[in-house]
């Protein structure tokens, strides 16, 4: 005699499954490692210290007669030329760890669908990170602007505004980790294709850059190099036509300005000749012929 065992019926509403629940997947295996921890600290602390270096080394320029006339927020962000790096670690290593781990099997076990996987630990992470930059722009420009003197007045609108760019960027650089790790699986190849992108291609192209080019000017510089008087033009250099083109700029002259007066020639000895007329007062010189031309002339007289 077989008995057969009855699967248990569930009671209530089935919670958990869906988008909603793979986020809040991502989101306990993100906060329950100690990398991101570290991380997080690491670049608030990168941040903070550079930021005061920043503002400190632009007080002592302003002292010396730099001009260094920029907010203080504008000059915190120069911090996150370093800070960026925790920030692309913390990216990295939430993804690559999974396969260097062999732990990818259980998250895909939780989550069958790998673009649901990926879209959830896309938006947990680049939400905790453009969280973490808000936060790393608003406590740099707290430790700048007092270092900085009278020379990092800024406004409410720029430490606001610079917060939030900030925090875009490094949520924008997030997402680019996330999806390089998942090409690449590895955190190593990650790490130091990113640092090459970041840091080591803008030099070679500055360095590869022509002798002679420069880079457009900015907003900044171009309200700078403006008239005072609003109705006052800049002067501008006219080139100067080279080729077939100065050749019928020449003709177009000559046409316009006339025939040429004529001129009266005279012997070599004589005195230059003078234009008649009541209008006229110039003199015109009678041509001076080549010494070989003033010897025949000199022998036809005698």
């Amino acid at each position: 005699m077989t008995t057969t065992a009855t699967a248990p019926k569930l009671v209530g509403p089935v919670k958990g499954g869906g988008f909603k629940g793979a986020v809040a997947f991502e989101w306990t295996k993100f906060w329950s490692v100690r990398a991101t921890w570290w991380n997080l600290t690491v670049g608030l602390l990168l941040t903070v210290g550079f930021a005061a270096m920043v503002g400190a080394s632009a007080d002592a320029s302003a002292k010396k007669g730099v001009d260094v006339t920029m907010p203080a927020p504008h000059h915190a962000s120069q911090a996150f030329l370093i800070s960026q790096l925790a920030i692309v670690v913390l990216a990295t290593l939430a993804l690559t760890s999974e396969y260097s781990s062999g732990s990818i099997r259980t998250t895909l076990q939780s989550v069958p669908k790998r673009g649901r996987m990926l879209r959830c630990k896309t938006l947990v992470i680049g939400a905790v990170v453009v969280a973490a930059g808000f936060v790393f722009s608003l406590l740099g420009t707290l430790v700048a602007a007092p270092l900085m003197g009278e020379h990092g007045d800024y406004t409410g609108g720029q430490l606001l505004g610079t917060a939030l760019g900030a925090g875009v960027y490094l949520g924008l650089l997030a997402v680019m980790a996330i999806g390089l790790g998942t090409v690449l699986r590895s955190a190593a190849g990650t790490i130091t294709t990113l640092i090459m992108v970041l840091l080591a291609l803008p030099q070679l192209m500055a360095s590869s850059a022509p002798s002679g080019w420069r880079p457009p000017p900015t907003t900044c510089q171009r309200r700078r190099h403006r008239p005072a008087d609003p109705g006052q033009r800049p002067l501008r250099r006219r080139s100067r036509p080279a080729g077939p083109r100065a050749v019928g700029t020449g003709r177009l002259r000559r046409r316009l300005r006339g025939p040429a007066p004529p001129r009266r020639l005279g012997s070599p000895y004589s005195a230059p000749a003078e234009h008649e007329g009541p209008h006229s007062a110039r003199r015109c010189a009678a041509p001076s012929p080549c010494p070989r031309e003033r010897g025949r002339r000199a022998i036809a007289v005698r």
